[in-house]
């Protein structure tokens, strides 16, 4: 009955949650008998426009708000103020309104001088609140935002600050709905600093790695990207390799070769090369160059993707540089991203063995440093190049005791990780055995 009703069906807090869309429209059916039993907690008017409202199907719903969108706002309000208690109605009122503000803009301003002074609290008071159905809180923390990024000022910064200290902890947000609500924030540009300043780029390259094939999930990670990429404080994090925005994107657009995942993504990566040569570098060592020659010949039907994926090839080949061996191996160490690429070789090791003495063997501290990490293929590339320092430097077992690497290696020799025990294993040889084989 209420599939066909669909207003509500369409908020995006029923995103792979089928079983509690099934749930709210069979709670829906005793919504009339519900409405009853309230009262005089409500007004007359409110239970009449609900029943009309609720009753018709969506075009019906629509044509309600095209003609008379002051009754439908004001009916919705009245429940928000003074039937917060009831857990099912709250559950269909919430997200019929999340629905419907998020379809339409002319609708939302509408909305908005609708909102009488106390509902904003209630909303604010009803996400602390507890036993509600989990799509209530992200349709009430999607409203509240909407209405609170609108209205700007210090309060806003404050909401911002209070929203992302709120996830994992207090909020009971859906990771698949941080971001959605999060956006709001982003068009405009004093919250989107305030979103970097109070940790929300964490949170963003924490999803994006998380969820990088989650179409959903990532589409609104990378349009959050987008829009902060308007933002100039956002660009020394893009350019930060150890944090690593681009290299997420980059792989979330190989994983999802969906068009919606490439316009967002080359319009983020559009913005940043026009005022970032650092980012140009990362997009060039993260492969994108190759991704853009797939996609030019693949079949898009989007002009302007087309033009931005175009735009962005040419930017990158224009600023190619081609890095030498022992700049590459930097930049790698620098991002904490070691891979088996040709400068972890015996070849490397041997030719540039003497630049690592720089800065009183700073880059070999920082190695020493990664076998203490969680990232198993970082610890074994790690026992490896040790091995390699330590073979191929006159006072590499020296330097090695000297920071304790020796120590750690042992440590690893012992790892559950074949992998890591092996070139521990190799690398205490090496170690032991110093010279060997110069």
């Amino acid at each position: 009955m209420f599939r066909q009703r669909r207003y509500f069906c369409q908020s995006i807090t029923f995103y792979q949650r089928e079983q509690y869309l099934n749930k709210v429209m069979k709670d829906c059916e005793d919504c009339f008998k519900q409405l009853d039993q309230h009262g005089k907690s409500i007004k007359r008017e409110t239970k009449d426009m609900f029943i009309k409202f609720t009753q018709g199907k969506l075009q019906e719903q629509k044509k309600l708000l095209e003609t008379d969108s002051v009754g439908v706002f004001s009916m919705v309000l009245d429940i928000i103020e003074n039937l917060i208690h009831d857990k099912p109605l709250m559950s269909y009122i919430l997200t019929t309104i999340e629905a419907i503000i998020s379809d339409n803009q002319r609708l939302f301003k509408q909305f908005m001088r609708a909102l009488t002074p106390q509902v904003l609290p209630k909303l604010k008071q009803f996400l602390f609140l507890d036993g509600y159905d989990p799509m209530a809180y992200e349709a009430a923390a999607k409203i509240a935002t909407m209405i609170i990024a609108e209205e700007g000022g210090n309060d806003a910064k404050e909401w911002v600050i209070l929203f992302l200290g709120g996830i994992g902890n207090k909020l009971k947000i859906a990771d698949f709905m941080i971001m959605p609500i999060c956006v709001h924030f982003l068009k405009h540009e004093a919250l989107a600093i305030q979103f970097i300043k109070s940790g929300g780029i964490r949170i963003i390259s924490n999803l994006l790695s998380k969820y990088s094939t989650d179409l959903q999930i990532a589409y609104y990670t990378i349009l959050a990207l987008w829009l902060l990429s308007f933002t100039n404080e956002s660009i020394p994090l893009f350019s930060d390799p150890t944090i690593g925005l681009i290299r997420l994107i980059i792989e979330s657009v190989q994983k999802i070769s969906r068009e919606k995942i490439l316009r967002v993504s080359f319009a983020c990566f559009r913005n940043l090369v026009d005022v970032s040569p650092q980012c140009i570098e990362l997009m060039v060592d993260n492969g994108l160059i190759k991704v853009v020659d797939l996609l030019l010949k693949g079949n898009l039907k989007d002009q302007d993707l087309i033009d931005d994926i175009k735009y962005v090839g040419e930017i990158l080949e224009k600023n190619m540089k081609i890095l030498t061996s022992f700049e590459k191996y930097v930049k790698e160490l620098n991002a904490q991203n070691l891979t088996w690429s040709p400068v972890h070789t015996e070849k490397f090791w041997k030719e540039n063995v003497k630049k690592f003495e720089e800065n009183d063997f700073l880059l070999i501290r920082k190695l020493a440093e990664i076998l203490k990490s969680n990232n198993n293929q970082n610890v074994a590339v790690a026992c490896y190049d040790l091995g390699e320092f330590c073979r191929f430097h006159p006072f590499g077992k020296v330097v090695l005791e000297q920071l304790n690497a020796k120590q750690e290696i042992m440590r690893q020799a012992r790892n559950d990780d074949q992998q890591i025990r092996e070139h521990a294993l190799l690398s205490l040889q090496k170690i032991m055995l110093h010279n060997w084989q110069v």
